[in-house]
């Protein structure tokens, strides 16, 4: 064997690899108190970090539940959320507000949290956070942190600096492993971070310079000797000569040194030693020495690649005395200088973003939980950068009650070894929102929408405020002008999502009469504001009395008839002939009563006199003011009978043919002349709908179970308005209109059904879909007529197309089913991609776009309104059925009379006895006609008793049935053989009826007076002209006169009998 002895050249490049070492530990140490100062604590010793009264610095704090956040980059999802997030924290850092953010799980439900420190910073935190992160969803939280019956926790400190880049790329960090691994378990997790004074981050990056610096000055050093003459040899049994450098002792000495400081840069231990100051090194040398001895030792004895030709020029120095020269790199200065570098970065950045002092501190119940806690961070924060050190956790096991144990900082000037200092973008990185599906979380993917206000002074109609997510942005009113509501606006939204409460805030801002025809619910009688409520289909609390065949002054009666044609078709299935034979019998009905359908007018209705004046107005408005003018007009039983005789008598169809489409149509209509549907709609009474038109109407049409019933009424309602509309325009001329009205349909469905509306076939008509064009287009229409209306549907794709096109103001609420969302996306600017957030929405909150909007404004719609006072009141004031019930006194006779109609009515003995007493009332005397009066009388209570009628809360039955007499006696009166030729004043039909029911001579002599103004000529002579005229139609040669005559009177004397017999036999009537 041989041995080297060290020359003293050796010795001096032995001490400064020696010196090397220990600037290297030192450096090492003073690294590691500025960036990772958790490597310095002994694990056993961390109670001296924590503070004491950690529950009461959380308890001093202002929490809020995230419960839900809105991202419009679906493609870059977590980069869009954390780019938020630390924005956040660049802006809270910059008011110097401590806060916290995580997890507390607690009873079954997982709370994502942030807080605030102190509670004063507590709304400008809030509103920083709603304005850096839109859309989202804080709610008030309050948690306690004490455990339940005070048990103890398994606490956890983690400490270290995550990586943001690795290789250039951004990485991902998320709490969903922990949220769903622990799901329903007791558990918390905060990161908590405080602001870090811009003077110190300067001084540490100071320090970092230095220690940078210091690395480099040892980081490489130059190796120079000269050859020695002595050349030692040892002989062995072998016959191989050995020659050994001195490079290994060198290796092993400084490595040593060297290696013992760059063992914590390696990371080699996980768990810090407790050793302050320049004796790191050597506490760590023994471990890790070996491997910068091996370096050290390749690169000047045995090393390959380039260390060959060092190693030979040594060699060859000492055979051959030359000088040889070298440099040594000192790696792990070297590896120093990288963290610090890296470490610069950081705090260089956070120089602009902010430094947070931050500790994150995690709990659970038991040991594994907590465990899954520790493994899901480090999972997600331990990446493969070789930048960094790996994050350290410290497990407490102290017995306490508090549900958190952390750190000592918040109320110290001190940095906690416990804590990392991270920028914001780092602090972005950990307190983000998660991305993926979690529990009790939702992270919407959404598109954001202009946040525009209403500023114009024509927007008066205030109906709610713009929001920002959940946000409502109390400042930005959004608001409608009266112009925009002349155009027509659409609401829609699925049941619950708040289209009514958004149709009521219209109806009370808008200050505008407004009449609503509800199909379906009892809401509208409901809206604080005066108003009249009628209900379809119940009688019992307030239904409307409407002829459908009611034809207003200055409207056509063939555009009416049209209407009532198209209103058929589309409420009911009519098919193959029905619509011709409906069309033919509507004209029919109104010819029986003696209109001109070819000029448009009834004879008892215009001037007559004057060619010239025949459409006189004020003629026209007179003769309409005698409530007698409502028996002009046919009547659903008119209707009934007319198709019942056309079939019958007048169309060439085979008995079964026909008599399908008798009983098909029969049935139909029968549907509408008996029960609560004949009492609105079989009756001769009329609304006035100039009347109506200046109140505030509710149609209630719940009482009617038919939907066709409903599309017919609603039809109805609409054919009305449009037509009182038109006249009014007309008479008003170039006159600006305006908004004078609001009508308000819901489920406008019903009526206007999404059909084709053109031909099915070449050879077949298409009258349903006619009929609901027909209607779409006199909606669209009524703009012009300064009628507002606001069509409000559940189901946008049940509805007619062209009703959606033609409404200029859109409000859509939740809407759940793609084919609705699409539709109605389409409508507002939103793309069908987009589309699918329309099912998101919550009540009470819509988009909405109107004229000159690109894209709809998300706003919450208001449910209240604000006096003169300013108190906040709201919409609603319920109103029972009890209460509309005692409005209405004379119901039960309105009741009553309707049934006696339908039981009475279209019967040929009830229009005999009708002739018989109007017969007498004309020729007989007082004594006659009271004899008769008081048998027909009796004569109607006897069929009632066999239909088994009874009046209704005791109404007076005679009194009813005077009312029916006296209805069916006047209507004789305007039309047929018996026309008087003008129409009875408004004081004609109260003396019948009195007359009828108490016929006293008094009453007898006055009526008999009345008949002989309005006949204009000797009453008794005229109707006995009118008899044999009818007798003498109808007789044959085996004709009875004499009983025939007493056939047309109840009451007759011999003398009236005589006189109209010699009339019959006579050559002519004078």
């Amino acid at each position: 064997m041989s041995s080297e002895i060290l020359t003293e050249n050796q010795k001096e490049i032995l001490q400064e690899f020696n010196n090397d070492s220990k600037t290297i530990g030192e450096q090492t140490t003073k690294f590691l108190q500025l960036v990772y100062p958790s490597y310095l604590v002994d694990s056993n010793n961390i109670k001296d970090y924590l503070d004491k009264s950690g529950s009461d610095q959380l308890k001093g704090m202002t929490f809020f539940r995230i419960s839900s956040c809105t991202a419009d980059n679906v493609e870059k999802l977590f980069d869009n959320i954390s780019e938020r997030f630390q924005k956040l924290f660049t802006a809270l850092y910059s008011i110097n507000t401590p806060i916290a953010y995580g997890l507390i799980s607690k009873n079954g439900i997982t709370n994502l949290v942030i807080g605030t420190y102190p509670y004063e910073d507590t709304e400008s935190v809030k509103s920083i956070t709603q304005g850096m992160l839109s859309s989202i969803e804080l709610d008030s939280f309050e948690p306690s942190f004490i455990s339940e019956n005070n048990k103890t926790n398994c606490y956890g400190i983690l400490s270290g600096i995550p990586s943001l880049y690795v290789n250039g790329e951004k990485q991902n960090f998320s709490l969903s492993s922990i949220m769903r691994s622990l799901n329903g378990q007791n558990y918390s997790l905060l990161f908590i971070a405080k602001p870090v004074d811009r003077e110190i981050i300067s001084r540490n990056i100071t320090e970092l310079i230095s220690v940078r610096d210091q690395a480099f000055a040892v980081s490489k050093r130059n190796v120079a000797r000269s050859a020695s003459n002595t050349e030692t040899k040892t002989e062995t049994d072998t016959s191989t000569d050995t020659k050994n450098s001195v490079a290994g002792q060198v290796g092993s000495g400084a490595g040593t040194s060297i290696g013992a400081a760059a063992g914590a840069i390696l990371g080699t231990f996980l768990i810090p030693l407790p050793v302050i100051g320049t004796g790191l090194g050597t506490a760590l040398g023994g471990a890790v020495g070996g491997g910068l001895g091996t370096l050290i030792g390749n690169l000047v004895g045995k090393g390959k690649s380039h260390s060959e030709g060092y190693s030979k020029s040594i060699s060859d120095a000492i055979t051959q005395g030359e000088t040889v020269s070298g440099d040594i790199q000192n790696g792990f200065a070297l590896e120093l200088m990288n963290y610090a570098d890296s470490a610069l970065e950081r705090l260089k950045a956070g120089q602009n973003n902010g430094i947070w002092q931050t500790a994150i501190a995690y709990s659970a119940e038991k040991k594994h939980s907590r465990d899954i806690i520790k493994a899901c961070l480090c999972g997600e924060l331990s990446k493969l950068d070789s930048e960094k050190l790996p994050m350290l956790a410290f497990e407490s096991e102290i017995e306490t009650s508090e549900l958190l144990v952390i750190p000592d900082f918040l109320n110290s000037q001190k940095q906690n070894p416990l804590c990392s200092f991270l920028n914001s973008a780092e602090l972005g990185l950990l307190c983000t929102v998660p991305t993926e599906s979690v529990p009790d979380f939702e992270l919407k993917l959404e598109k954001k929408f202009p946040l525009i206000a209403s500023r114009s002074f024509d927007d008066v109609i205030k109906i709610g405020n713009v929001v920002d997510g959940k946000r409502i942005l109390n400042n930005m009113p959004f608001a409608l002008s009266e112009l925009d509501l002349n155009k027509h606006t659409f609401v829609c939204g699925i049941t619950g999502s708040g289209k009514t409460t958004t149709v009521k805030k219209i109806l009370f801002e808008s200050k505008k009469p407004f009449l609503v025809i509800e199909s379906a619910k009892k809401e509208y009688r409901n809206l604080t504001v005066d108003k009249d409520v009628y209900t379809l289909g119940r009688p019992e609390i307030n239904a409307p009395k409407i002829n459908p065949f009611y034809i207003m002054p200055g409207v056509s009666p063939q555009a009416h008839i049209d209407y009532l044609k198209d209103l058929f078709n589309a409420s009911f299935s009519f098919y193959g002939p029905m619509p011709y034979i409906l069309e033919k019998c509507l004209h029919s009905v109104y010819s029986n009563k003696g209109w001109d359908l070819t000029l448009g007018y009834h004879p008892l209705l215009v001037n007559r006199n004057s060619p010239i004046d025949l459409f006189d107005i004020n003629i026209i408005k007179e003769r309409y003011s005698n409530t007698s003018h409502k028996y002009l007009f046919p009547t659903m039983q008119d209707l009934k009978d007319e198709i019942a005789r056309y079939v019958e008598e007048e169309l060439k169809y085979d008995g079964e043919v026909a008599g399908n489409i008798k009983t098909a149509m029969k049935v139909r209509l029968e549907n509408l002349c008996v029960g609560t549907k004949g009492y609105t709609f079989n009756t001769n009474e009329f609304i006035d709908f100039e009347e109506l038109l200046q109140k505030n109407v509710v149609f209630e049409l719940d009482g009617l179970t038919d939907d066709s019933d409903k599309a017919f009424s609603v039809g109805l309602l609409v054919v009305f308005i449009n037509e009182y509309r038109q006249v009014q325009k007309e008479k008003n001329g170039l006159e600006e209109s305006g908004l004078k009205h609001l009508l308000v349909i819901e489920e406008a469905h019903r009526l206007l059904k999404n059909v084709n509306t053109e031909r099915t076939t070449e050879h077949l008509g298409n009258p349903i879909g006619k009929a609901v064009e027909h209607f779409t287009n006199m909606i669209a229409e009524m703009r012009s007529y300064g009628q507002g209306v606001i069509v409000a549907e559940q189901i946008p794709t049940k509805l007619a197309p062209d009703v959606i096109k033609n409404t200029s103001t859109k409000i859509v609420q939740r809407i759940v089913s793609i084919d609705d969302q699409i539709a109605m996306a389409n409508t507002i600017g939103i793309s069908n991609k987009d589309a699918i957030q329309l099912g998101s929405l919550e009540t009470g909150y819509a988009y909405c776009h109107k004229e000159g909007m690109v894209l709809p404004a998300p706003v919450h719609i208001l449910d209240y309104f604000k006096d003169e006072q300013g108190s906040t009141n709201k919409l609603d004031d319920f109103v029972s059925d009890e209460l509309l019930y005692n409005n209405k006194n004379d119901r039960f006779d309105e009741i009553s009379l309707s049934m006696v109609r339908s039981i009475l009515g279209g019967r040929t003995k009830i229009k005999n006895m009708v002739i018989s007493i109007l017969n007498t009332l004309l020729c007989e005397n007082e004594t006659n006609c009271k004899l008769s009066c008081d048998e027909v009388m009796k004569c109607l209570y006897n069929e009632l008793i066999n239909c088994y009628f009874s009046p209704i809360n005791s109404c007076n039955q005679w009194r009813i049935q005077a009312r029916f007499l006296s209805e069916n006696i006047i209507t004789m009166m305007v039309r047929g053989i018996y026309c008087t030729g003008v129409l009875p004043d408004n004081n004609f039909g109260p003396l019948l009826e009195s007359v009828l029911y108490s016929p006293d001579e008094e009453n007898i002599q006055k009526i008999k007076s009345e008949l002989k103004k309005l006949y204009g000529t000797d009453i008794s002579k005229y109707a006995k002209i009118n008899i044999a005229s009818l007798i003498r139609r109808t007789m044959t040669t085996n004709t009875e006169l004499s009983g025939t005559i007493r056939s047309y009177f109840l009451k007759v004397s011999d003398y009236t009998v005589n006189e109209i017999e010699k009339m019959v036999k006579g050559d002519s009537l004078k």
